[in-house]
């Protein structure tokens, strides 16, 4: 096997590269005129669910909502500027989506080559998962760019620690919190490890910052509501059917992880498809140290996971997007387990297995049959996930839930009241 040393650029030799500020603005627009092209002729302009109706609704009369504040905040001032509440989400959903692939090919600049960066956002942009636009598609893409963003700062912190840097993750974090709020929990303790790294009193501004940016959207949004007592009765029945209703303290302690680890197991099938046969791969060579700091950054990943693989086996898992708090650390090692290690650039095939792979997702989107009212196990398939494609994207479920996610032994869920 030719053998030769990694190139300057080439985070394996134990230096991430910097990224210029000229380098991170190209990216971003390169991202964003990536899905504007493929999305927008594919984009859904019209609600057709229950949840992107009430999304609709609830953005013509608050400012601040109880759930998902900045998200609506967001999403009305998109559906003013393009006079359309609808249409101003879609326009939100790409740009989140487009602030993701950025931060994504960011964050996998501290891991692997720039080739194989940009190839890996790339096989995340043809995701069916990822290529699903309605008006919530952003309140979930939003995930993979925090998420991203906190692990590449955590990378170069643990290298080359920089003043702005915890400051920054104190702002998308709290921003990102902001926006949906289970972003402020399960990744708290990756933006804790990057203050950890610094002096008492640069982390400790940190956390301060972080705390009086989301004490200032949760203000707004109390007062917009009506004081906490209001905030207490809009929220308590959709915290019993979202939570207790789905817990493992309602269905048990076997029933519950099964349902919700089938449930997530075939989103992320929907989201990587054949490219999550290399994630062990890149696992093992993280374990065995076959990449720079590889055991403190496979301790990483598995911290960016673990919060929200206990919250979505023991307490709930409701759609797909949700496996996107997976996401940033399942494509850092689909990205480090699909090439070479140790080989000259020329020699490294990854960018163009990554790209092959994109290539078969793009495919599924487009041209997956989709029949929601074929009846068994490939009708209730379809009716979970086949939405997620281009005649999906169209196509309005039959009001039935889908029985391939129920187990022998699963109650009937409650209705649900208000957005995931």
């Amino acid at each position: 096997m030719n053998q030769a040393r990694p190139a300057a650029d080439d985070p394996r030799d134990g230096v991430i590269p910097a990224v210029s500020a000229k380098e991170a603005i190209g990216a971003f627009l390169a991202a964003l005129a990536f899905v504007v092209v493929t999305r927008w002729p594919v984009a859904r302009t019209t609600p057709i669910d229950s949840d992107e109706f009430i999304l609709t609704r609830i953005v013509g009369g608050s400012w601040f909502a109880p759930h998902h504040t900045l998200f609506i905040t967001c999403g009305r001032l998109a559906g003013l500027l393009a006079g359309d509440r609808y249409v101003g989400f879609v326009w939100l959903d790409m740009l989140t989506s487009a602030l993701a692939l950025a931060a994504v090919w960011w964050w996998l600049r501290a891991l692997v080559r720039p080739a194989t960066a940009g190839a890996s956002a790339l096989l995340l942009g043809l995701a069916p998962l990822f290529w699903s636009y309605g008006a919530i598609a952003g309140n979930y893409t939003a995930i993979v760019a925090v998420g991203s963003f906190l692990l590449g700062v955590a990378a170069r912190t643990w290298t080359d620690p920089r003043p702005w840097q915890p400051y920054a993750s104190a702002v998308a974090l709290a921003l990102g919190t902001g926006y949906r709020h289970d972003l402020g929990t399960l990744w708290l303790p990756v933006f804790l490890v990057i203050v950890w790294r610094h002096r008492w009193t640069r982390a400790a501004k940190a956390l301060a910052l972080f705390t009086a940016l989301n004490l200032t959207w949760i203000g707004l949004m109390l007062h917009d509501v009506g004081g906490w007592s209001r905030y207490r009765e809009q929220t308590a029945e959709f915290a019993r059917e979202a939570g207790y209703m789905n817990s493992v303290w309602n269905l048990g302690f076997v029933d519950a992880p099964l349902r919700y680890g089938v449930k997530l197991s075939m989103a992320l099938l929907w989201t990587f498809g054949p490219a999550l046969v290399f994630a062990p791969r890149g696992l093992f060579r993280l374990a065995k140290g076959l990449e720079p700091g590889g055991r403190p950054l496979a301790a990483l990943l598995a911290l960016s996971v673990t919060p929200a693989l206990c919250l979505h086996l023991l307490v709930h898992f409701g759609v797909p997007g949700y496996a996107f708090h997976y996401v940033p650390a399942l494509l850092a090692l689909v990205a480090l387990g699909i090439g070479r290690v140790g080989v000259a650039i020329e020699c490294d095939r990854a960018p163009a297995r990554l790209a092959a792979l994109g290539t078969v997702l793009a495919a599924l989107f487009l041209f997956y049959p989709t029949d929601f009212n074929r009846p068994g196990l490939r009708g209730d398939f379809d009716l979970a996930f086949a939405r997620h494609t281009r005649v999906g994207l169209t196509a309005r479920t039959p009001l039935k839930a889908p029985a391939a996610w129920r187990t022998s032994n699963s109650r009937e869920p409650g209705p649900m009241s208000g957005m995931r």
